[in-house]
């Protein structure tokens, strides 16, 4: 009796780049080549949509209608590849609505630097400390810490009392721990009075006990680790970096005429969002199209909440940023030289001969020359001397 042959749904399943899919997770789709002139986006069916380039987010995968429900994500897309090529590291407020979600997870986690010139070793587990005159070294345990701490001003009434009452029942650790740390007995000290000078020791401790936590051979909780800027940004290049290896963008001042003297900035359009322009940082372009770069520092104040019932895209950001006139005249960050630094253009470019807030260069002491004039006398002999060798030729002519 011949078997059946195995399923091939396995194997597909395997291949599949659309391996899950959460309603909840506000995700931009996209495809390439032969599959984006079909419209095959991964999905149960085909879409309408049949170009290159092509970015999407999807609702439902098969509604009660059968259909893909989705919509256009072009600006999500546009917008973030814009925000590349300014290269700007956007900076986050310590009063706003992202800073409160962050809380002191996302501002006081450091970046490591994986470069093989400044190498990430392991956590000391030891380190050694003077206890005494003679010069004795103990071993200290240095705890290992960890930023992921519940983030109470986000808390409702209700959590925040859950969140007190589970801090009651860590309070004999507490006590052995700050006993341990300051080396003195518990039991012979009034705790009232050590209340009063407590410090940084309750920081440390939580901090401390979240990481056994999330360390556990078998935890029930992930460490979080939020991103700084909302997945705007992963690279934290310098202003001078910025200035030398980005170009400027085409933009339009929206405000028309002179400012009156109330008025501080324009209101200048560019790299797909409305930013403030200076008075300082226009310089003599009078120009109402012009180019632009943004100013180090842009503000990052709100990021779309891209987990929930209903993801947000381009709505949910809330950005401030200052531009200025790219390479003009009287502008702070003016670039004489526009080639990239170390090319051969870069190099060969001649430099300025004078430069703002400097004085002229002194030239250097040349050597002047007259220009020879052969007088009369000079003439007559030269003419005789000619004469003379044209004798010692013998004549040709028949």
């Amino acid at each position: 009796m011949a078997t059946p042959p195995p399923s091939r749904f396995a194997a597909l399943l395997r291949r599949s780049k659309f391996a899950s899919y959460d309603p909840s997770i506000g995700q931009v789709y996209t495809t390439y080549d032969g599959h984006a002139a079909r419209g095959n986006f991964g999905l149960k069916r085909p879409l309408a949509l049949r170009r290159r380039n092509a970015h999407i987010t999807v609702q439902a995968v098969d509604s009660r209608e059968q259909q893909t429900v989705w919509r256009s994500a072009e600006s999500e897309n546009r917008w973030i590849r814009m925000w590349d090529e300014i290269g700007v590291t956007p900076r986050v407020g310590n009063t706003t609505s992202w800073a409160e979600r962050l809380g002191s997870v996302g501002m006081e986690v450091d970046f490591p630097v994986d470069s093989e010139f400044s190498t990430r070793d392991a956590q000391e587990v030891s380190k050694a400390v003077d206890k005494d005159a003679a010069g004795v070294a103990e071993e200290e345990e240095t705890l290992d810490q960890s930023h992921a701490l519940p983030n109470f001003e986000a808390m409702s009434e209700k959590e925040f009392e859950r969140y007190l009452a589970y801090l009651r029942t860590l309070r004999p650790a507490f006590l052995e721990f700050v006993a341990k740390k300051r080396g003195i007995n518990m039991e012979d000290q009034n705790l009232f009075r050590l209340a009063r000078n407590a410090g940084d020791e309750f920081k440390e401790f939580l901090a401390a006990h979240a990481y056994k936590e999330y360390h556990q051979p078998r935890p029930r909780y992930i460490e979080q680790q939020p991103h700084r800027f909302g997945g705007l940004s992963y690279t934290h290049a310098p202003a001078v970096q910025t200035l030398f290896t980005t170009k400027s963008h085409i933009g339009r001042i929206l405000t028309p005429g002179q400012l009156p003297k109330s008025e501080h900035y324009w209101t200048a359009e560019t790299a797909g969002m409305v930013s403030k322009l200076r008075k300082g940082d226009r310089g003599q372009d009078e120009g109402m199209v012009t180019t632009f770069r943004l100013n180090p520092g842009a503000r990052l104040l709100a990021v779309p909440q891209t987990v929930g019932r209903r993801p947000e895209g381009m709505e949910g950001v809330f950005l401030k940023a200052d531009v200025r006139v790219a390479d003009s005249p009287g502008v702070a960050h003016n670039r004489s030289n526009l080639h990239v630094p170390g090319s051969r253009e870069y190099v060969g470019q001649p430099a300025n001969r004078s430069s703002p807030g400097m004085t002229d260069p002194t030239p250097a002491h040349t050597i002047k020359y007259d220009t020879f004039v052969p007088s009369s006398a000079h003439t007559t002999r030269a003419q005789i001397l000619l004469n003379a060798m044209s004798s010692f030729v013998p004549n040709s002519s028949p």
